[in-house]
């Protein structure tokens, strides 16, 4: 009985947040109905651009809360370029990463972190140990990475003990670079034969290969390779 009424009051916080989490959705469907949001860059551009003096506040919105209107990042950052140029766009575009890389990791820390973080610790006694050392670096570099996962390690990070500074330190510099990787492409994207397209398109393939000059990643990328190759275990060379 102690033990029932020990769990309430994480298994409320829990509840509460889900239902904040749903209404959210629910109020996210509604706007995207009433607008007309589609997954395009012209659907984008017109509906914030016809916001007018508040477009830049409904773009760092509509990122924030991305994942209610199911628009991946790339989209999003690219049609920021697009929209309010380079510099702008990668400010504008940084903000909205920055804080919806916060949201989830708030709702993660909020509703799940409780009975989530002592079941892997009984199965991974150094999790917590780990995750405060190599766990921000990863998010950096999921965050930076231009064609890096953001959604499950923001949420991720919420579990772990990371602290909410050392999560801003991670994601913020990195979201914005991500952001300008895109906003840079996006605002030379109406010029096929320019220059800046050309260089926006190094710069992003350069940044996806940056990571393999890391010889332990790289090392670790041809061992999985050779092991999925090996003939012992059915699978083609």
């Amino acid at each position: 009985m102690n033990t029932r009424a020990s769990r309430w009051p994480s298994m409320r916080k829990t509840l509460v947040t889900l239902f904040i989490v749903a209404l959210l959705i629910l109020a996210a469907r509604y706007v995207q109905q009433k607008v007309g949001i589609k997954l395009s860059a012209d659907s984008i551009q017109q509906t914030v651009g016809d916001l007018g003096l508040l477009a830049p506040v409904g773009y760092v919105l509509l990122t924030m809360f991305r994942q209610l209107f199911a628009l991946p990042s790339m989209l999003l950052l690219t049609s920021g370029g697009l929209l309010f140029g380079a510099p702008m766009g990668t400010l504008l575009g940084g903000i909205g990463i920055t804080l919806n890389a916060f949201t989830l990791f708030a709702v993660a820390r909020m509703s799940g972190r409780d009975w989530v973080l002592p079941k892997l610790q009984a199965r991974y006694a150094e999790f917590e140990a780990r995750s405060k050392t190599a766990g921000p670096w990863l998010i950096a570099l999921m965050t930076g990475h231009p064609v890096g996962v953001l959604t499950p390690f923001h949420l991720a990070a919420g579990v772990t003990g990371i602290t909410a500074l050392t999560f801003l330190l991670a994601v913020g510099p990195a979201g914005v670079f991500r952001a300008a990787c895109y906003s840079f492409l996006g605002a030379n994207l109406l010029q096929p034969d320019s220059p800046g397209l050309w260089g926006a398109s190094a710069v992003l393939v350069l940044a996806a290969l940056l990571p393999l000059a890391h010889p332990a990643l790289r090392a670790q990328l041809l061992r999985g390779q050779k092991k999925s190759g090996d003939p012992k275990t059915g699978s083609p060379p």
